[in-house]
């Protein structure tokens, strides 16, 4: 556990943002680990869920500061950036879109697990009938082509959308900003 905490400051200090929640971090990652042995939540080459999957992450706060943001996460998938995003501010009111019920449930129980209230919605985002309204739009690891794009601002009023993924993924919007750590690149573009 102490290993795994320095691990974390080391990365908070990587992404040059103040360690917050380390306890509930580390839960979450023990947590993610546990259930992965079960069912699929990450893949092998994602092991290394620090430099992976948590530090791009955490990018998201290098753009936004503010506490009382609205977040829709599509492809939820082991909560990443979304969950990653809660932990760090709770304020954050966060929707999940997840395809796959055995990862809704994985979300389900870590929200309850510590107290969250979250939305998580067991559903593909191209059959949603609802338009939902937020400030930033979160997607991690999903290739975004023209018709998925389409897919989203369909169903989602936003004015951003924060995407992390290999340095040379490009979606046709307008790129705001780009960060990159190691091999992932958080982009944020203005919908």
């Amino acid at each position: 556990m102490n290993d795994l905490k320095t691990q974390l400051e080391k990365v908070f200090k990587k992404v040059d943002i103040p360690v917050n929640n380390l306890n509930r971090f580390i839960t979450f990652i023990e947590t993610l680990k546990e259930w992965n042995k079960h069912i699929t939540l990450i893949s092998k080459r994602e092991e290394n869920i620090l430099n992976h999957l948590v530090a791009p992450s955490l990018l998201f706060f290098k753009f936004f500061r503010d506490e009382n943001l609205k977040i829709v996460d599509i492809g939820s998938g082991a909560g990443f950036p979304a969950l990653v995003l809660k932990i760090y501010k709770p304020t954050l009111d966060i929707t999940m879109i997840e395809s796959n019920s055995k990862k809704c449930g994985y979300l389900n129980y870590i929200c309850a697990k510590f107290g969250y209230k979250c939305n998580v919605i067991n559903n593909r985002i191209e059959e949603l009938k609802e338009i939902m309204e937020c400030n930033v739009v979160t997607v991690r690891g999903l290739k975004i082509n023209k018709t998925m794009l389409e897919k989203i601002k369909g169903v989602i009023d936003s004015v951003y959308l924060f995407h992390v993924t290999s340095k040379n993924n490009q979606i046709d919007l307008p790129l705001e900003n780009e960060l990159i750590f190691k091999n992932h690149s958080a982009k944020l573009y203005k919908l």
